[in-house]
């Protein structure tokens, strides 16, 4: 009876400890203070390419032009070759 009683017992304390959970009365970050701004500008030009494995397939590019915010398209991987194209004055 003792062994029973104590599986039960482990078995709900062990249900109520799942883990660390989210405090539900804190805004998300990107909600505090007003939003989050992203300030990043290229300070030169060039194009990243991101392959495959192989290097045979282009799957997802970044643009990066003087001045600007740089402009993910595709899938960004592991594999990544730059092609610089000039520095900015």
């Amino acid at each position: 009876m003792r062994g029973i009683l104590g599986g039960l017992l482990a078995a709900a304390l062990l249900m109520g400890c799942g883990g660390s959970e989210a405090d539900t009365d804190t805004p998300p970050p990107e909600t505090q203070g007003g939003g989050v701004t992203a300030s990043a500008l290229c300070t030169s030009a060039y194009l990243t390419k991101y392959y495959n494995k192989t290097y045979t397939e282009v799957l997802g590019t970044l643009t990066c032009v003087c001045g600007a915010a740089p402009v993910f398209e595709g899938n960004l991987t592991p594999y990544p070759k730059t092609y610089n194209q000039s520095a900015c004055p």
